[in-house]
Order: structure tokens, then sequence, then C-alpha cells
């Protein structure tokens, strides 16, 4: 049953397709509403519905802001989904930015699994009571930023994120055992109006924390979360070492080190170390040693050849590439570069016109894939690899079901945010429910597959840190990669 909490409203009467959008439908749930502003209303508006199942009542900003998806939308039919066309956001006005934008509260299931505690001689602080788990959600909405009553286009990342969470959360009621209270924040953008919310109390009550998605407010809230033994899922950065002696902290998004590794172990399988040669320029010569170094705790002897280019370099036709390609065998040139669409482009059009019939490889990074200025030809040419943290396989029926349920719930298709909203919250609600808050120590032995992307964590120990003698990681990080090759449909899993 869906309620509103007890708090004083005003009265507001919102349109069908606002209010309709946040609905978490799910038998066996309540969902508190804190006040805010004129997002809510006094009365509950009830509509009847089988028995067991759901109470609809108005919403609070953050399913106000879902409905920004909508509001350009075309209604939805039953015709065939079609990704990548993004609705334009609609808009909506904020008020409070501190309150919690939503809590949802997951009713007591039959027969419950009790928690998993980490501390024997009792729970974390903060985790509620009985089989629940409270959780809370920090993210970029900017409510703070809307002008004229417009949400601005910014905001697509947490609105889309958490659209995709709400689906999670729908399933995980139907499928585990678990109580979950959820409550979703606004960070805003600058640090000052983050530290602000870090002020908030009532952060304290949740156990978990998915967010906040800037460098500078995680590695704040990071030592924050860790001075309280709370859970911290980072959801969005991929950058390293953002804290230190903290086994709570969990990284989704691989690092630049986990691709180079990713890189080396895929051409390993198929190629000796003479047959590589690394190319960058010199301001990112640091990213080499990521490649040494996984290719010597692979073995065979030997380190790839290197060329380090003057920053200034501009062209590579004053550049001999003839002398890094073997006759009779394949060379294999990786670039861990994205910052030049130009760099790129030259080299690969050196490297086709210098090869002549011999067969050559070539890997990169990620942003590859989005560059607009290469021919498509260069690619095929040279067959291309890059690696990819995510990667959606569209015609597979469960991304389809999804990309159904999330057009019903918001008039649009998700994008990447929306697709990785889903796959954090479900593979976390279902730890939760599979080793309780304890389920950090166990990711080393999980290999989940998402819709997005694939989670395989490892422990991380920065070289920089003090050994204390109990062999505790800085952090975990998810250090699975997609390689992918460029092909007639664009960039496709490597066979």
């Amino acid at each position: 049953m869906l309620r509103t909490a007890g708090a004083k409203t005003t009265a507001f009467k919102p349109a069908f397709k606002i209010w309709r959008v946040g609905l978490v439908r799910a038998r066996a749930m309540a969902l508190h509403i804190p006040t805010f502003g004129y997002f809510c209303q006094k009365n509950c508006m009830a509509r009847p519905t089988s028995p067991s199942l759901f109470t609809f009542c108005p919403l609070p900003l953050a399913v106000c802001f879902l409905a920004l998806l909508a509001c350009t939308a075309p209604r939805k039919t039953s015709g065939p989904i079609r990704p990548n066309q993004p609705a334009k956001p609609g808009t909506t006005r904020p008020t409070n930015q501190h309150e919690p934008m939503d809590t949802v509260r997951w009713t007591t299931p039959a027969n419950p699994k009790p928690p998993i505690k980490n501390d024997p001689n009792g729970a974390r602080p903060g985790t509620g009571t009985g089989n629940s788990y409270h959780i809370a959600y920090l993210l970029p909405f900017l409510s703070s930023q809307a002008e004229g009553g417009v949400v601005p286009e910014k905001s697509r990342l947490a609105v889309q994120f958490y659209a995709g969470a709400k689906i999670a959360l729908e399933q995980l009621s139907r499928e585990e055992k678990i109580n979950l209270v959820v409550d979703v924040y606004d960070t805003q953008s600058s640090d000052a109006d983050f530290q602000k919310l870090m002020a908030d109390t009532r952060l304290e009550k949740a156990a978990l924390f998915i967010g906040p998605v800037r460098n500078s407010h995680l590695s704040t809230f990071a030592e924050w979360a860790k001075q309280r033994r709370k859970i911290l899922i980072s959801p969005e950065s991929s950058a390293s070492e953002l804290t230190k002696q903290n086994p709570d902290f969990i990284q989704i998004a691989p690092s630049l080190r986990s691709h180079c590794e990713g890189i080396v172990r895929h051409i390993r399988k198929t190629h000796r170390t003479d047959a590589v040669t690394l190319i960058c320029k010199e301001k990112e010569a640091d990213r080499l040693p990521y490649f040494q170094n996984a290719n010597t705790l692979i073995g065979g002897g030997g380190r790839f050849a290197e060329l380090v280019l003057p920053d200034a370099t501009a062209s590579f036709s004053a550049i001999d590439l003839k002398k890094y390609i073997k006759p009779g065998r394949t060379s294999v040139f990786v670039l861990p570069t994205w910052a030049s669409q130009d760099f790129v482009n030259g080299f690969l059009r050196k490297l086709r016109d210098s090869k002549g019939a011999s067969h050559v490889e070539v890997y990169g990074m990620p942003q590859w894939r989005s560059f607009e200025s290469i021919e498509p030809e260069f690619f095929t040419a040279n067959n291309v690899h890059i690696t990819a943290a995510s990667h959606v396989q569209y015609a597979a029926q469960e991304v389809k079901d999804f990309q159904q349920k999330f057009y019903d719930a918001t008039g649009t298709i998700p994008d990447g945010d929306g697709f990785n909203g889903y796959d954090v919250t479900l593979f976390t609600g279902r730890m939760l429910a599979r080793y309780g808050l304890s389920f950090p120590e166990q990711l080393s032995l999980e290999n989940y597959r998402g819709l997005h992307g694939d989670f395989r964590f490892v422990p991380v120990y920065s070289p920089s840190s003090v050994d204390t003698g109990a062999k505790q990681p800085d952090y975990l990080e998810n250090t699975f990669v997609h390689i992918l090759k460029f092909g007639p449909s664009g960039f496709v899993p490597a066979e």
C-alpha cells in the first residue's frame, strides 16, 4: 500500500502525467513522502485497485523531476521502442534543496531474512531496526539551477539514474525478501552546497549511500562515511584513489588502470610482447606503466616498445611507422590518448598508408567511440579496438523489457545513466539480500552481469597507503571492461 507521511503540506493538484510517473508499483510496500513545498498535497487521492496492491497519492520533487523525461515525449504506444532518442527536459520548480526528495519504505514480507552483521558485537550505526536497511541516493538534480521553471539539462544524469533505480526497487520488492527504506537527496553542484547537505543529521539514518557523483564530493563524503562505518557506492566516477583505508568504498566505474590492464590481457591472449608498440605524447607518458606492469604480471619476458612524441606533435607525416610493423605477422599499436581527435586521426591515416599488406591492430580508449571526425574507413582498415565500461546489447530480450518498463514509467527511453541506475540498484539490493551489510567483504567472490555492464570487484591497495598490518584495502573497484571492435554496425564486442 502507498501512503503519505503525516506531515504538514500545502494544497497542490498535480496533473496525472506527473504524479503517475514516479509511482513504485509493488506488492506489500508503503511509500513515505516528506513535506516538500508545493509539490505535496494535504490529502491522498485514492483510486480503487485490486486488494493488497496500492493507493495512489501525490509525489515529492524527485518524482516531479522524473516528469521532465516525459514532458515532450509521446505517449506510450504498442509500437517498437527506438533507442537513442531522448526527450527534452521538462519543467518544474524547486524549493528547499536539502529535504529528502523521495523516501520509499518497503514493508515486512513473509519469512524475511535477518540482516547479516559485520560486527559480531552489534550492528553498524544507522542500519535501522529489525530486518530493514536504510539507504540513500545522493544525486545532482541541480534543483537550485532551475530558471524560469525550466529544469537544467545537466539534471538528466540524476533523473535518468533515479528512474532506472526505481524500476530496480520495484523488482527487488517482488523477488527478494528484503526491507528497504530509501531516501533521495539533491547534492547540487558546488562544494559549498554539498557541505551544507553533509551537515544534515538525517544522513546519519542511512547505512548505505549510492552517490555522490562529483569527485570532490566523493572524496569528502568518503571520509565522512568511513568515520561512521557507512557503505558508500560510487556509481559514476572512474577516478583512482579518492579514499584510503576504506574497504566499504565501492567503485562501480573501472579506472584508467583497469582499462589499460584489460587491453593488455586481451592482446596477450594472441600476441607476444614484441608485437606491441605503445604510442603517446609526453604529457601522457605516465599512463604507459599501467601497460608495462600488467604485461609483467602476465609473464613471457620483455617489455612493450614505446614511442613517446613531443606534446606539440600535430601530424604523423614526419614519423616513420614502418619500422614498428612486423612483416608476416600482426603488429599491435596501443594509443592511451583521448584529448585530440586530430592526433588519433593522423595516426590512423598514416598507419593505413604505411602498413601495406601487413595486418595491424590498434587499441584505443572509450572516448574514441564518440569521435566524429575520423573516417570509418580508418577504423576498419586498422582493425581498431577500444575499451568500454559499459555496452548494452539492445537485441537482448531483457534489455527490451527494461526499455519498455522505463518508457511506460517516464514516456521516454533510458540512456546509459538510466541503465546504470537500474544495474547498480538491483546489484546492491541483491547483495544486501544475500549477505546483509557485510556484502563488501564478499564482493571479490561475486561476478554480476547487468544490462549496462558487468561487475567484477577486486580490492585496491594504493602504493602510498600506510600498511597497518591488517591488510585492509583502500577501496573495492569493479575492474571489468568490455573490449569492442569496430565493424559494419559500429563497435561491438570482440570475439
